[in-house]
């Protein structure tokens, strides 16, 4: 009977550790009160017991239906700022947009693609230190595709010093249409990922840094030059996905309530995504609660 006995229960056990379903979250959410100002502490009260939970609160940035998207429809705005020094040579930098190059970053592909001039959008350095170029409207180049930004230097042979150019920041924005909020592209020279190329003359180069790109024209008669520093391929139109926060995990005690504070008055969806999770299995389920913030 013992043997029987220790037979059975073993059958038991293995059935239950055998077992790769998890069952659904069961939970509600309700928004205590709906009288609500701006600053206030919104109070959720939950019921149920799921693994997981994560919240977002509908702001601008921290929605649901957002969670997955990496474009949206906005302006791309690029800001840099400059620095010139030495000589007199004019039109020694310019500003350059491509939408077909190929990312061969030799003197040959450069020469194929085709560049469209836009330096008039921008207000160069005349001699000043960090001057901010303004806000430099991309939205013409936005198509679906990678766009390159370059800056041609060039370097005439006469009896002027040629131009040393320094270029310290480098951000694109893309702003959103939706709501007005600014989503990075780029938000720092270095994440613009640009490559040095020497079309003519190898005696000056651009050096290119995290914190800096800069180029030191030849002295008086020196030969012509010209180079380029050429970006990576920028998608103008990118977001960055909405973020969620994570409320509770499946080592956490049970979550009774979650409140949270709504500073700007406006009308939101709060959404408590609660997840079910296994290394054999996953379910989730989703409530929204409409959220109104008065003045």
């Amino acid at each position: 009977m013992r043997k029987i006995g220790y037979t059975l229960l073993s059958l038991v056990l293995l059935a239950a550790c055998s077992s790769k379903d998890v069952s659904s979250p069961d939970f509600t959410v309700k928004l205590r009160s709906a009288a609500l100002h701006a600053g206030d502490t919104a109070f959720f009260d939950i019921t149920g017991a799921p693994y997981n939970m994560t919240f977002y609160s509908g702001e601008p940035g921290k929605q649901y239906k957002y969670r997955t998207r990496t474009s949206a429809e906005g302006i791309p705005q690029l800001q840099f700022t400059s620095y010139m020094q030495n000589g007199t040579q004019a039109n020694t930098l310019q500003l350059l947009v491509s939408t077909d190059f190929s990312a061969t970053y030799d003197s040959a592909s450069i020469y194929k693609a085709t560049w469209t001039d836009i330096t008039s959008r921008a207000k160069l350095s005349t001699g000043t230190n960090n001057t901010a170029s303004g806000i430099v409207d991309l939205s013409d180049f936005v198509n679906g595709k990678p766009v390159y930004i370059a800056f041609k230097y060039t370097g005439q042979q006469n009896t002027s010093v040629q131009r040393t150019w320094t270029i310290p920041t480098f951000t694109i924005a893309n702003i959103l249409k939706e709501d007005g909020s600014s989503q990075p592209v780029i938000s720092a020279l270095a994440d613009a990922v640009f490559t040095a190329v020497n079309m003519k003359g190898t005696a000056v180069k651009w050096n290119i840094s995290t914190t800096q790109m800069q180029i030191a024209g030849g002295v008086a008669n020196s030969p012509a030059t010209e180079n380029w520093a050429v970006s990576k391929g920028l998608m103008l139109n990118r977001v960055v996905p909405d973020p969620g926060t994570s409320i509770k995990k499946i080592t956490d005690n049970g979550i009774s309530a979650y409140f949270y504070v709504y500073k700007t008055a406006g009308s939101y969806t709060a959404t408590f995504v609660a997840a079910n999770t296994t290394v054999y299995d996953s379910k989730t389920d989703v409530k929204e609660i409409p959220v109104t913030v008065n003045p």
